[in-house]
């Protein structure tokens, strides 16, 4: 019977079962003896039983009730939002039972919290890291704005600006964008926009973005590379990848410093250099999983 499998519930029975063998004994004994109050005995003896039984039961509902106290004071402890409470259930038993997959339920739900705060960390940083790169864009956008006021004599240059502040527009339209494929990749519904794009083009759209950057900060920008390289793989996510590593690299590089950026095989660099020596590097086809074409 599952039911004796619990330890406690089998004392239980056990002692139970002891106390009535011993008042059919002594009742057998009492009436074999010439006694002349055998009622009398008989039932003294009936009520000392009954009184064990009781305290028996008393003492085992008394146990359990202070195990479910305990376990009704740990589910509240965990609710109050203490992740590490716990239910003993080192026995076994059916009560016992209860109380691993009570246990069980609170690690799934630890887990799935533990998701939901990584889940709401990414997209915190992802946030902060795209507010952040919107304000290149603003501030390139401020000085261009500067310059055709500035040259408002000279059709040329106001073109060339013209030209610049709507590439920086796309790109801050481009991060809006961004920001709307996260929230699709956080709903898993995000899908990569492969195409076999030429590496090189794709770099002189990036170098074109930074040109006047670098000018204006006094830095130089050299790009290389197999011209006839080419990657599938989703042009806005590897342009806007690169473009952050070139951003980091203006960032930390000095006035007369050289930053050279060069698309190759994978297994080859795409370097940073500072004042002529090579500095840390990482290969293009690490920025987006693709297949390289020649």
């Amino acid at each position: 019977m599952k039911i004796l499998v619990d330890p406690k519930i089998k004392r239980l029975f056990y002692t139970v079962a002891l106390i009535f063998f011993s008042f059919l004994l002594l009742s057998f004994f009492l009436f074999t003896l010439d006694i002349t109050q055998t009622a009398g005995f008989g039932l003294t003896l009936f009520l000392m039983t009954g009184i064990a039984v009781v305290g028996v039961m008393f003492l085992y509902f008394n146990d359990q009730y202070k195990t479910m106290e305990n376990a009704i004071s740990q589910i509240k402890d965990y609710t109050a939002g203490n992740p590490a409470a716990r239910i003993e259930c080192d026995e076994e038993g059916e009560l016992n039972r209860l109380f691993h997959e009570v246990n069980a339920l609170v690690a799934i739900l630890n887990a799935h919290a533990e998701n939901e705060e990584r889940a709401k960390r990414f997209m915190k940083d992802t946030l902060s890291d795209i507010s952040h790169q919107l304000k290149t864009p603003l501030a390139a956008l401020n000085i261009y704005n500067g310059i055709i006021q500035q040259e408002a004599g000279d059709v040329e240059s106001i073109q060339e600006f013209a030209a610049l502040s709507e590439q920086e527009l796309e790109r801050i339209e481009t991060l809006v964008q961004n920001l709307l494929k996260i929230t699709k990749l956080d709903a898993g519904t995000i899908v990569l926009e492969k195409t076999v794009e030429n590496v090189s083009e794709l770099m002189m759209q990036i170098e074109r973005r930074f040109a006047f950057q670098a000018c204006q900060e006094g830095k130089t920008l050299s790009f290389s590379g197999d011209e006839s390289l080419t990657l599938l793989c989703d042009r806005t996510w590897l342009t806007e990848a690169v473009g952050n590593l070139l951003k980091n690299a203006l960032d930390h590089t000095q006035a007369g410093d050289r930053i050279t950026v060069q698309n190759a095989l994978p297994g080859r660099k795409m370097e940073k250099e500072k004042s002529g020596q090579a500095g840390a590097s990482a290969a293009i086809s690490s920025l987006i999983r693709g297949d390289v074409h020649q």
